[in-house]
């Protein structure tokens, strides 16, 4: 009797199981009839609107720098799948606060594309691979995304995947809740109306500064576009804040859709991790050059390192190339240049090794806030440890000292972002900077970020630093003439004063 209660209930759990399976069968070939999902094998839809640069906020209270859209284009193929993101920016924001390569002159036009596996970039007339996306996905993940982040392309990914359908009541109105798993692990939430027209998208992600954090696409005013029903708008946020908000003006579905990976994509070599190789600045004084250099100094009992940029990765293995040059010295302070993400997101490998932060007054409540954030889907080591990160907010400016070397920090500010701080060698007469002089290739050309280089090369003179090298963070070391000679060439140029 015992072994028969034992079949019966296993067989009545299964019986649950196909029947949750069937009611999400139903549930998701419903919905695919009323977006016109079923047949569709390419959709183009275009309009205009606003995209906002991730992590790259003027200040921790304000969201991502607003650009202009004035036209916007995806195409999918979603057998393949494909994508083709075609937009053009345009400044938007005046004064322009924060980063994103702000402020644009004139036109930017981007085209990103995906097929398959390999993720590529159109500049101009040439096809290069794809960087990581800002919110350091993979850009072939971050691509699949945007494909299964669409209405049809959630629905056809949910069948695809065994998803499971429930119902649940969401800010006092009932929803069916579609969840499933992508191939490449990633895990969507999907919430339909009672139209089985999709109103929400939501995946998860890691981010080194921000933790696990969410990811998510809103659809609004559904429209038949001949047979297809589609959102008029669509706004998507990361990490709380909008990304994308576009006006939809046009959709074509089954277009003829080419996506031939280029050879030049097909046969390019995945990228060699390079090594740190460590350069002396001065006696004492280390750059780690990178995408983002780190610089280390000695002082008697200690080291400082200045900025901790990109991810925990390549903190690591700077502070492990840093132990090699200057062994048998704990690292007891990291300097924060400022809160954009490609200067934060390797913070919390030091705070792990017992380092404090110095950074900007203004950015310690933000930054013990966000670093409070569960971290489950990839837990850095500070998360691993349990250990609590020290901060230390600096206003004005502070000067380490061992009695021989002295290292000042100051805190100068501008529109890039309200918490820039920049550190002072006297005895060496070396500054090292952030973002508000990127050398360009070719010194006779014209830097980036006018405005931002005058404000610097003001607060320079203002404090009457008597400076020989200038260290940024991004690009090539070089001597202060040729920042002087920068201002006087093309200061006058600049377009926003603010």
């Amino acid at each position: 009797m015992k072994k028969t209660l034992i079949i019966a209930v296993a067989i009545a759990g299964l019986c649950a199981v196909a029947a949750r399976a069937q009611d999400a069968k139903t549930t998701l070939d419903t919905a695919a009839a009323a977006l016109g999902a079923t047949n569709l094998k390419t959709i183009e839809f275009s309009g205009r609107g606003s995209d906002f640069m991730f992590g790259q906020a003027y200040d921790g209270s304000n969201p991502w720098p607003r650009f202009n859209l004035p036209t916007y284009s995806m195409t999918i193929d979603y057998t393949i799948p494909a994508m083709r993101d075609d937009r053009r920016r345009q400044q938007a924001e005046n004064p322009p606060r924060g980063g994103g390569f702000q402020p644009l002159v004139g036109e930017l036009r981007q085209i990103w594309v995906l097929s398959g596996n390999y993720a590529w970039d159109v500049v101009g007339q040439n096809t290069v691979p794809a960087a990581a996306e800002r919110d350091l996905r993979t850009a072939v993940d971050g691509r699949l995304a945007q494909i299964w982040m669409t209405p049809h392309g959630f629905i056809k990914a949910a069948i695809a995947n065994r998803a499971t359908a429930k119902t649940e009541t969401v800010r006092g109105a009932k929803k069916t809740v579609i969840s499933f798993t992508a191939p490449n692990k990633a895990k969507f939430e999907g919430l339909l109306n009672e139209q089985s027209l999709v109103e929400m998208i939501t995946t998860r992600f890691d981010n080194p500064v921000l933790g696990d954090i969410a990811f998510e696409a809103v659809f609004r005013d559904y429209k038949d576009f001949n047979g297809v029903k589609f959102p008029a708008r669509i706004v998507q946020r990361s990490g709380g804040y909008p990304v994308l908000d576009v006006i939809i003006t046009d959709v074509k579905q089954n277009i003829p859709a080419a996506f031939d990976v280029p050879a030049s994509i097909r046969q390019a070599a995945a990228p060699a991790e390079q090594p740190i190789v460590p350069e002396k600045l001065s006696d004492g004084v280390w750059g780690l050059p990178g995408g983002a250099r780190s610089v280390a100094i000695e002082f008697r009992d200690y080291i400082a390192v200045v900025d901790g940029p990109e991810n925990e990765a390549r903190s690591i293995a700077v502070i492990d190339a840093i132990k090699k040059v200057i062994p048998n010295k704990p690292i007891r302070y990291v300097i924060n240049t400022h809160s954009h993400f490609d200067h934060a997101g390797g913070l919390r490998a030091y705070a792990a090794e017992g380092a404090t932060v110095i950074t900007y007054a203004g950015n310690v409540s933000y930054y013990e806030q966000v670093w409070a954030n569960p971290r489950t889907i990839n837990p850095d080591r500070l998360a691993r440890s349990g250990g609590k990160p020290v901060f230390e907010g600096l206003v004005g400016n502070r000067t380490l000292t061992d009695g021989s070397r002295e290292l000042v920090i100051y805190h100068y500010g501008n529109m890039h972002n309200a918490g820039m701080l920049m550190a002072y060698l006297p005895k060496e007469k070396i500054l090292i900077e952030a973002d508000s002089y990127t050398p360009p290739a070719n010194s006779n050309e014209a830097p980036g970020g006018l405005s931002f280089l005058v404000r610097f090369y003001d607060s320079l003179e203002r404090l009457s630093l008597d400076v020989e090298q200038i260290v940024p963070i991004h690009g090539r070391v070089v001597t202060f003439d040729e920042v002087r000679r920068a201002v006087e060439t093309y200061g006058k140029n600049q377009l926003w004063t603010r």
